[in-house]
């Protein structure tokens, strides 16, 4: 094989036009990579990069919201945790106030208790009082003298009841 090309270039003319065929193969080639490709290949690449940078802006604005939303959930929590604590605060404040309300309420039943058995017990020694006294008064009650008006002095009975 060495041999055949190596006749061939020793004629002049298949010479020439073999190192012509592989200098216009050659040019095309270089024109091809060179020219062709990168002038389609670079409007191609400014394009996507133009694309990256408008979806780099939209996530990195999309960041920010999100970032915001964040921020503002974590006040809004910092927020909600106060309240809590208020309420549970408020909520204990008013176990108190109910807890001693409900002891007063058990004093003032105890001392209405208290007073319906006092008053029950002077009612009573008041009926026993006045049926014993009664008795008494039936004997010592003076007769009438005729005249109008009466005179119902019976002596000073209200001392002998005290």
């Amino acid at each position: 094989m060495y041999d055949k090309i190596k006749v061939l270039f020793n004629s002049i003319s298949y010479r020439y036009v073999i190192i012509g065929g592989i200098g216009i193969i050659l040019i095309l080639c270089a024109g091809y990579i060179l020219y062709q490709p990168s002038g389609a290949e670079n409007q191609r690449t400014i394009n996507a990069v133009e694309r990256a940078q408008e979806q780099q802006r939209k996530s990195l604005e999309l960041n920010q919201s999100i970032q915001h939303s964040i921020d503002r959930s974590t006040e809004r929590s910092h927020e909600a945790a106060t309240r809590i604590d208020r309420s549970k605060e408020y909520n204990r404040q008013i176990n108190n106030y109910i807890d001693d309300s409900q002891r007063s309420l058990s004093k003032a039943r105890d001392y209405l208790e208290r007073n319906a058995e006092l008053f029950d017990r002077v009612e009573r020694e008041s009926r026993e009082r006045q049926s014993n006294n009664q008795e008494t008064q039936d004997a010592t009650q003076p007769i009438s003298d005729g005249r109008s008006g009466g005179n119902h002095w019976s002596g000073n009975t209200s001392m002998t009841e005290r």
